[in-house]
């Protein structure tokens, strides 16, 4: 692990013993696999932070999931935090998923996805997962709906691309070897998720 702050690192520690607490589940019947693609995505949402559903709150998220040239993951870590996450966030009113998508990467990444790259891109939804939020009270729940940038050209091109801007202090690659405490909940689930469909080692 590099030593520096808002440094691009590539890590590989091994896995602790997780609970099952901690054993993934997917908020669409038959996992991300069965997660489609959607119209809804693409038009405009009214600003929603959280929903409430049989008790629970929930937090609604957007999430890029890119995997680089050595099949690891890009995660990041936010000044002061001890635990990284996979880049995303909220909508603001009107975006669609992938405006909101695309701009939170521009704020946290410090690229345009769909312009930066040489190969022409898309984004592409790849599954939503659901988990108790990480620092909130019990009950309050984050569903966060993840999306690749395509073909895999196109994402290979932004590993060299991306860097941490001024609200992230670290960005990390990781794969399944990775400390598992330093991983929101959703964070585990993806990575379990990536390791067994085999696009991340």
């Amino acid at each position: 692990m590099i030593c520096f702050r808002r440094a691009i690192i590539a890590a590989a520690i091994p896995c602790i013993d997780r609970t099952a607490a901690f054993a993934p589940f997917l908020s669409l019947p038959g996992g991300a696999s069965s997660f489609h693609r959607s119209l809804d995505q693409l038009r405009p949402h009214k600003m929603s932070t959280t929903d409430t559903d049989e008790g629970n709150s929930y937090i609604d998220k957007l999430a890029l999931i890119m995997i680089n040239s050595e099949n690891k993951q890009l995660v990041a870590r936010s000044y002061g935090k001890k635990v990284y996450y996979t880049p995303g966030g909220k909508r603001e009113a009107e975006e669609s998923d992938v405006q909101a998508l695309l701009r939170e990467c521009k704020e946290e990444l410090d690229v345009d996805l769909l312009s930066a790259t040489k190969t022409p891109g898309n984004i592409e939804p790849y599954g939503t997962f659901q988990a108790q939020a990480y620092g909130k009270p019990d009950g309050t729940m984050v569903r966060m709906t993840c999306f690749r940038v395509v073909p895999r050209e196109a994402e290979i091109e932004l590993e060299s691309l991306v860097q941490p801007s001024e609200e992230v202090e670290e960005l990390a690659w990781i794969d399944s070897t990775f400390d598992m405490e330093k991983l929101t909940v959703t964070g585990i689930m993806i990575v379990e998720d990536l390791k067994e469909k085999g696009l991340i080692d």
